[in-house]
């Protein structure tokens, strides 16, 4: 029987320590040496919705690294398509009265700058799920890669929740993504 490396045997005990320890974002990152060594995945939640509709996940991605790390998208098998998007005020004057309108726009690069986080949050950026392929209930979770620039991805096992960490929640568990 051939021994395992190092490495593998950490990540495997580390992945079952935190399926035990429940509630906080799994990370791991599939490809060695990627971009996305360097990132924590914190805080991450999705909200519950039935199959057919749409829904979101926040969380908070912090990069250790040196370097700015780029997402250019999102994939998981409980929607028919995933999405990095902003919701944005749009204010207007129509008929001479001031409007006010919330729109979502989808985002093509989201830039996690070395050294520092981004909160992807209810209101502001999130990740779209569109689609749903089934229903997301309150303590379930959900697969969700994130893709960066370099084609290095990021799976994260999200729990569905009502709301994030420090509403009653527990998301204190978190792993590093590394090789």
């Amino acid at each position: 029987m051939r021994a395992m490396p190092r490495q593998v045997v950490f990540r495997r005990i580390v992945l079952v320590l935190t399926v035990l320890a429940g509630g906080a974002a799994l990370v791991l990152a599939q490809a060695a040496g990627s971009s996305l060594d360097q990132l924590e995945v914190t805080a991450a939640w999705a909200r519950p919705a039935p199959a057919g509709d749409n829904s979101a996940v926040y969380l908070t991605i912090t990069n250790h690294g040196a370097a700015d790390v780029v997402l250019v998208g999102a994939e998981t098998d409980a929607a028919h398509m995933a999405e990095i998007h902003e919701t944005v005020m749009e204010v207007a004057v129509v008929d001479g009265r001031l409007v006010q309108n919330m729109q979502m726009q989808h985002v093509d690069r989201l830039v996690i700058p070395a050294g520092g986080s981004v909160n992807l949050r209810p209101g502001g950026l999130h990740l779209m799920l569109i689609g749903l392929t089934r229903d997301l209930e309150v303590g379930q979770s959900i697969t969700v890669r994130l893709v960066a620039a370099d084609g290095s991805v990021l799976e994260l096992a999200v729990p569905v929740s009502q709301g994030a960490a420090g509403e009653g929640h527990s998301n204190e568990a978190q792993v590093h993504a590394g090789h």
